[in-house]
């Protein structure tokens, strides 16, 4: 079909279809190429027939399509720059929570160190009490032991009656001796239940 003349409507759908191509900001060439798959010509002839008959007949058209891709794309500029304004917001309230979220952390550090420095203190205490409690509880029991050996022996001495000396002790302090240790025995069984409960 070399040589065919144009038609009218070839012509429209040429200028409509690269207009539109010019609007939106594409390629010429691509628009050349569609419209010869259509109308069944090379994008080379619709390049040709564009440039020597049709953008002459269009180009008020023409200048309004170019102008309004300078809009468009100033628009899509600014619209980045409000993007960019919102990424940068973003990211500074993102800073100011890792802030506050790191002031937190540090409080927390701060106060673990105290409460371990207190645990420390509150262990040694309890330690330091625990083997005075020890100490206290071994010379208890050897005070136990030892009323219970003079009990022993005054009791002995008694049986042997040693004289006037020892019913006088005995008056005055083998009983309170022989009190002192049933109050240690119940005494210390007081203080077995309560160790039991402690």
């Amino acid at each position: 079909m070399k040589g065919r003349r144009w038609t009218e409507e070839e012509d429209r759908l040429l200028a409509e279809v690269v207009l539109q191509a010019v609007h939106e900001g594409r390629n010429q060439l691509e628009a050349f190429e569609v419209v010869g798959k259509k109308i069944g010509r090379t994008p080379g002839a619709c390049g040709f027939r564009w440039n020597a008959v049709v953008r002459k007949r269009e180009a008020e058209a023409f200048r309004k399509a170019k102008k309004q891709r300078i809009a468009s794309q100033l628009n899509k500029k600014r619209g980045g720059s409000q993007n960019l304004r919102e990424v940068i917001r973003q990211l500074q309230a993102y800073n100011n929570e890792y802030r506050n979220f790191q002031e937190s952390l540090n409080k927390m550090e701060r106060r673990l160190k105290e409460k371990d420095w207190e645990y420390r203190q509150v262990s040694e205490e309890h330690a330091r009490l625990s083997a005075e409690w020890e100490a206290i509880y071994q010379i208890r029991a050897e005070l136990k032991e030892r009323y219970a050996s003079l009990l022993k022996l005054l009791q002995s001495a008694q049986q042997a009656g040693s004289g006037e000396a020892v019913q006088k002790l005995d008056a005055s302090g083998l009983s309170f001796i022989k009190e002192r240790a049933e109050d240690d025995e119940c005494g210390s069984e007081v203080d077995t239940n309560q160790e039991r409960e402690t």
